[in-house]
């Protein structure tokens, strides 16, 4: 045998021997990685069960924060598990992170979007599950939060409709809060004849709602006349709402309205519809006009 044959084996060996062993690598890391992902299933179930038992003990919606919180462990620790198998085949981490980052960046751009925005949901406590939210997006979404999971949040709203909106939108767009507030500010408008008493009709106002369980801070209840319209004054009132009364404000609104209904029979406030009324300079001014209006006798009216 030559000794380029000889160099030739060697070398063939060489490869041989480095092929052998990457496939180990390989192997070992799909081992690993299946052995880590199995860990982190287990990691994140325990590890949500025990955040939620000491943070959200009595609320009704454990079940869906305990979910959420499985959710973002798992998917970290998966991430993790992957890298750990790319660093025991010998690949360049730091590389493969920018690699995936440009890569999965551009192709799945709003899933990662709406997943880190789930994690800043769950990390920030805006808002959680159980608030009464309004969202200014296309259009105006208002209900409450039923469920926050890693990609969306469902919020029912008042016609009983579930609408699931992308987490992303819910950081990039203007969010009112009705019940993470101890009071909220609501404002009721009524409308009264102008041979009304202003003064009783101000303190009927007030009583009436005050009177009522979910109004709060009573005394800074303020009515007053806001506008004078073709045909009723207009009454504003400003009181404070307790959003937590398990009631949405609009609902309250329709309760105050019914009450100072009920009020206005009761004290004899008279509320007018909506009409024109013409004045005469003089009664042959309007007997001319009533003339020319009126059927004749022989006329059928119709």
């Amino acid at each position: 045998m030559g000794t380029g044959e000889v160099a030739s084996t060697g070398i063939q060996a060489v490869m041989d021997s480095a092929i052998v062993t990457y496939l180990i690598k390989i192997v070992g890391a799909i081992i690993v990685i299946f052995i880590l992902l199995m860990v982190s299933k287990v990691l994140a179930k325990i590890i949500s069960k025990k955040i939620v038992k000491t943070t959200t003990e009595g609320n009704k919606h454990a079940d869906k924060i305990e979910k959420l919180v499985h959710d973002i462990v798992f998917y970290v620790l998966v991430i993790f598990s992957f890298f750990v198998g790319f660093e025991i085949v010998g690949f360049n981490v730091g590389l493969i992170i920018w690699g995936i980052s440009f890569g999965v960046g551009l192709a799945f751009k709003e899933i990662l979007g709406n997943m880190i925005a789930g994690i800043m949901i769950m990390y920030t406590k805006e808002f959680k599950l159980g608030d009464i939210v309004e969202i200014t997006a296309d259009q105006v979404y208002f209900g409450r939060i039923e469920e926050i999971t890693i990609r969306y949040t469902i919020i029912r709203t008042l016609d009983l409709r579930q609408v699931v909106l992308p987490n992303i939108l819910l950081i990039s767009t203007p969010i009112k809060t009705f019940s993470s507030e101890d009071l909220v500010k609501l404002t009721a408008v009524f409308g009264v004849h102008y041979n009304s008493n202003i003064e009783q009709v101000l303190q009927v106002v007030t009583q009436t709602i005050n009177a009522l369980p979910y109004v709060k801070e009573k005394e800074n209840t303020k009515t007053f006349v806001s506008s004078f319209a073709d045909s009723y004054i207009e009454i504003k009132s400003f009181f404070y709402f307790d959003p937590k009364c398990g009631m949405i404000p609009e609902i309250a609104l329709w309760e105050i309205n019914n009450a100072m209904n009920t009020a206005f029979i009761q004290y004899k406030i008279e509320v007018p519809f909506n009409t024109l009324t013409v004045n005469f300079e003089s009664n042959q001014d309007k007997a001319k006009i009533e003339a020319n209006i009126a059927p004749t006798a022989n006329q059928p009216i119709a």
